[in-house]
């Protein structure tokens, strides 16, 4: 199996990585994007990212950072945009488990 390197981005990196340009993709599905999601994020699952990424993700070389719940979908989803042609690809590292700390109190 090909192993693919994906650069990481820590939880208290994605504010500032969004202000400067990045674009955070929940790629979980809608339900549970709807149910809670960081404020930042779009969604697009990772089961459609093939075919929603090329309409919503136009800038193939602005970063992109991927997330899911866990840690799994969202290495998956970054690969796939890779296969795409996004030059730019990242996943949150450790997926929103844990990043809800940083939102616990607000």
């Amino acid at each position: 199996m090909e192993q693919v390197i994906t650069k990481k981005v820590q939880p208290e990196q994605v504010h500032e990585r969004v202000a400067a340009g990045a674009v955070l993709v929940d790629v979980r599905e809608h339900d549970y994007y709807s149910r809670f999601h960081l404020p930042e994020a779009i969604n697009i699952s990772v089961r459609a990212i093939n075919l929603q990424a090329p309409d919503v993700l136009t800038d193939r070389d602005q970063e992109i950072i991927c997330y899911c719940n866990g840690g799994t979908r969202g290495p998956r989803a970054a690969k796939a945009l890779m296969e795409l042609g996004y030059r730019n690809v990242a996943v949150l590292d450790g997926g929103l488990r844990r990043s809800m700390s940083m939102f616990e109190g607000q």
